[in-house]
């Protein structure tokens, strides 16, 4: 595993940005707009925040496990079964990967930002 993250879907990116940046003073690590998307990566502390304000909400899960590579992504896959979801794709930013239910149900993106 190389993060856990938190991907968040936000009505407004510079009042979610001001609340994670300014009031918690997470260090911003990536930052972005393009194609009707807007969004921001903050490091807390072993992991990582991401809001995203986007004109094609997709409801994410509220948490993904950012894996080495592709290969990582896809032997998870295929070792998940009926527990995924979809089979992977690569997303509008251009990262790679697909949403898994653990036993209880609960949703996670398992991903790769190389694509």
């Amino acid at each position: 595993m190389s993060a856990l993250w938190a991907p968040l879907e936000v009505a407004d990116f510079e009042r979610s940005a001001a609340h994670y940046g300014k009031l918690l003073g997470l260090p911003l690590l990536d930052e972005w707009h393009h194609d009707g998307e807007r969004g921001a990566v903050y490091d807390a502390g072993g992991g990582r925040i991401e809001i995203v304000q986007t004109t094609r909400p997709t409801g994410p899960p509220g948490l993904a496990l950012e894996l080495p590579d592709l290969a990582s992504v896809d032997a998870v896959f295929q070792a998940a079964g009926p527990a995924a979801e979809d089979a992977p794709v690569t997303f509008p930013r251009g990262h790679y990967g697909f949403v898994l239910a653990d036993p209880d149900g609960t949703r996670l993106l398992v991903w790769t930002e190389t694509a």
